[in-house]
């Protein structure tokens, strides 16, 4: 799976945009976003209204590089991208270090594919912001650092995204999509330790990440860890319904009647290999109550009450006031 160049809360973008922009812009401001939330209707009249309120302002104040900067964003997000551009040119024209300006032409530049061009604005961009006095606390300079990563991953300049997306988390530790985009480095890299690091990061951040998740299930599958591996495939499933990819490694984990056979063979003899074989049938089929009470029994026999509790109220939702899983989660919340 590719590193998504999307994936980030455009809302977050642009509350970063209107951040000092003059009062008397509220109107186009507020057009915009009560547009950008409908932006799915590109051809719809509430987009034609936005832009047409944003063109009002430019037509007002034509000095003004900030309605310069959000008409084209808005030109931008509806994939007009040479108006986007002649906007943001007019910008940089009104203020040659406009950083805004020039990540707008860089995620023109980055929709465009033309990852030469879109290197070189970012790399304009975080020469401006790092020069701000608060640059270890600015979100701009972050965004920057990140996507500049991205870019570089796509001309294959590998260690020098990881020094930029390094630079990112410096200001924003927590975000999952810097984290995956720092893995994707470091396989490229082939540097598998710090790309297991950093998909654990990505997960912790964001347990439901689909390219984190998937990933990682194919490291666990060259550990030896098929049912790590499993789980983690289905919850890339489960989380990017129709990509084929966590599927089809799910099914060279199976068939299912294999595993859960396994796994009842195995319940006497080695209740620890009853469990794994559970968890891939588990994993192969989400919606099997047998898999489930398996493995639930399993983490209880074998002392594992946090993973038990959770196993069992997996079972009361697929069966709803089950007497066993009942009995069970009593029996676990009095040894709490």
């Amino acid at each position: 799976m590719n590193v998504s160049l999307a994936s980030r809360d455009p809302w977050l973008e642009w509350a970063l945009r209107i951040v000092g922009v003059l009062v008397i812009g509220a109107l186009a401001f507020l057009a915009y976003t009560v547009w950008q939330g409908e932006r799915q209707a590109k051809q719809g009249s509430l987009a034609s209204r936005a832009i047409a309120t944003l063109e009002e302002q430019v037509r007002k104040d034509p000095q003004n590089p900030d309605y310069r900067v959000l008409l084209g964003d808005a030109f931008r997000d509806i994939g007009s991208h040479a108006s986007a551009i002649e906007q943001y040119n007019a910008a940089l024209e009104l203020q040659p270090d406009n950083p805004s300006a020039m990540s707008g032409l860089a995620l023109v530049a980055m929709n465009r594919q033309e990852w030469r061009t879109a290197e070189g604005y970012w790399q304009q961009a975080v020469e401006v912001l790092s020069k701000n006095k608060f640059a270890a606390q600015d979100l701009r300079l972050e965004k920057a650092y990140y996507y500049y990563g991205l870019t570089l991953i796509q001309v294959a300049e590998y260690e020098d995204a990881v020094a930029y997306l390094k630079e990112a988390l410096r200001i924003k530790r927590s975000d999952a999509d810097t984290h995956y985009a720092l893995s994707v480095a470091y396989r490229e890299l082939g540097s598998i330790p710090n790309q297991r690091s950093s998909l654990e990061a990505a997960l912790a951040f964001v347990p439901s990440m689909p390219e984190a998740n998937y990933d990682l299930g194919l490291l666990l599958v060259a550990d030896g860890d098929e049912a790590g591996a499993a789980e983690l495939f289905r919850r890339s499933a489960d989380n990017f319904p129709g990509k084929p990819e966590p599927l089809a490694e799910l099914e060279k984990l199976g068939p299912f009647e294999d595993r859960i056979t396994a796994a009842q063979a195995l319940l006497t003899s080695d209740p620890a290999a009853a469990l794994l074989e559970g968890r891939v049938a588990l994993a192969l089929e989400p919606d099997s109550l047998d898999a489930a009470r398996l493995v639930a029994r399993l983490l209880q026999q074998l002392a594992e009450p946090a993973e038990a509790k959770a196993a069992w109220e997996r079972v009361l939702d697929m069966a709803p006031e089950d007497p066993e899983a009942t009995e069970a989660l009593e029996a676990l919340g009095s040894d709490a």
